[in-house]
C-alpha cells in the first residue's frame, strides 16, 4: 500500500512556505505521494472552518513542492473541475507536469458548495455536465497536435495547442466522490477512482459497482487507481467498531495499521492521510509516527 500526505493548504496555515516544507519533509519520510485541494472562496463549511485564515491554492502550491522535492508524486485532491477553462487548466497541468518530470496526479470532483458555484457564476445544475466535457476537452488538447472538440460549453478547432504534458498519453486522471455519477466518470474517463469518508466494506461494495462500469466500457477495472483519503489522529481512543467499519485512523498505531490492512484487502492501493490541524508541529509529529509506526506494521 502506497502512503500520501494531504498538504494542509485548506487548514489556515498563514505560512506558505510551512506547507512547502512539509511535503519535503513526507518525501523524506519516505511518503509516496503529496496532495493538495481547492476552494477558491470561503464558502459554507470552509468559512466556519477558517474564518479570516488563508486558503492556499493547490496547483501554486504544488509547483513549488515540486522544485523542493525529487521523487513524491504530486496530487490534487481536488481539483473542481467546472470552475475551470480547460484549455488554461490543461497548459498549466502540463508546464507542472514537466516541471516535476512527470509526477503529476489530477483529481478532480464536482464540489456540493452551491454557494460558491454562483458567486462564481456558474451554473451548479450544469457542475456534472461540464465535468465529462471537460475531461473529453483535456485529453483532446494533450492528446492532439491540433485539438478538435465541440461540445455544449466548450469548443477548440485549428489552433495548436503546447506544451503537451511530459507523462503520455497524459498525467493520470483521478475522479473524486462516492457518488453512482462518480463512480460512471471514472469507468468513463477516469485513470483512477479518489473515494473519501468511505469505510472499507462501503470501498468494496463501491469497486464491485465500478468493475461492472469499466467493463461495461470495455475497460479493465484491474488497471484502475484506487486510492482514499482518510483522517488520522492519534493518541485518541480507538473506534469500537470493527475495521470493516471504520472512516478514519484513529488510536495507537496497531489499530491505524488494522484498519488500513482492511483497506487493502478491499482494494485500495493507496491512503492519503489527512490532519485537520494549523500546527506544523502536529503534523511532523504525524509524519514520523506513520512512518515509524504504523508503516511498518503495514508493509509496502
Amino acid at each position: 500500500m502506497k502512503f500520501g500526505y494531504s498538504i494542509p493548504g485548506n487548514q489556515g496555515f498563514g505560512d506558505v512556505h510551512a506547507l512547502v516544507d512539509l511535503a519535503a519533509q513526507a518525501e523524506a519520510r519516505g511518503f509516496d505521494s503529496v496532495w493538495a485541494s481547492e476552494h477558491l472562496f470561503h464558502s459554507s463549511y470552509i468559512a466556519e472552518r477558517l474564518d479570516n485564515r488563508p486558503y492556499w491554492e493547490p496547483l501554486t502550491i504544488l509547483t513549488a513542492v515540486a522544485a523542493a522535492t525529487s521523487r513524491v508524486r504530486l496530487g490534487t485532491s481536488v481539483l473542481v473541475l467546472p470552475w475551470h477553462d480547460p484549455a488554461r487548466l490543461g497548459k498549466t497541468v502540463a508546464t507542472l507536469d514537466h516541471l516535476s518530470d512527470g509526477r503529476v496526479d489530477l483529481g478532480v470532483g464536482v464540489a456540493i458548495t452551491q454557494d460558491e458555484f454562483e458567486n462564481l457564476g456558474v451554473d451548479f445544475k450544469t457542475r456534472g455536465r461540464r465535468t465529462d466535457e471537460i475531461l473529453q476537452a483535456l485529453k483532446a488538447l494533450w492528446t492532439q497536435e491540433v485539438p478538435e472538440f465541440a461540445g455544449e460549453f466548450y469548443r477548440y478547432a485549428g489552433l495548436k495547442f503546447s506544451p503537451k504534458p511530459k507523462q503520455t498519453p497524459h498525467p493520470p486522471i483521478l475522479i473524486g466522490g462516492g457518488s453512482t455519477a462518480a463512480l460512471r466518470r471514472t469507468a468513463r474517463f477516469g485513470d483512477g477512482w479518489h473515494a473519501l469518508r468511505k469505510t472499507p466494506a462501503q470501498v468494496r461494495e463501491a469497486l464491485a459497482e465500478l468493475a461492472r462500469l469499466a467493463t461495461a466500457e470495455g475497460r479493465d477495472p484491474s488497471a484502475l487507481h484506487i486510492s482514499i483519503s482518510l483522517p488520522v489522529s492519534f493518541d485518541t481512543a480507538p473506534s469500537d467498531r470493527a475495521p470493516e467499519d471504520q472512516t478514519a485512523l484513529k488510536g495507537e498505531a496497531p489499530d491505524m495499521a488494522a484498519t488500513l490492512r482492511a483497506y487493502a484487502d478491499a482494494g485500495v492501493h493507496e491512503v492519503v492521510l489527512t490532519l485537520s490541524s494549523r500546527e506544523k508541529a502536529a503534523h511532523e509529529a504525524m509524519l514520523q509516527r506513520v512512518a515509524e509506526e504504523v508503516r511498518p506494521l503495514v508493509g509496502r
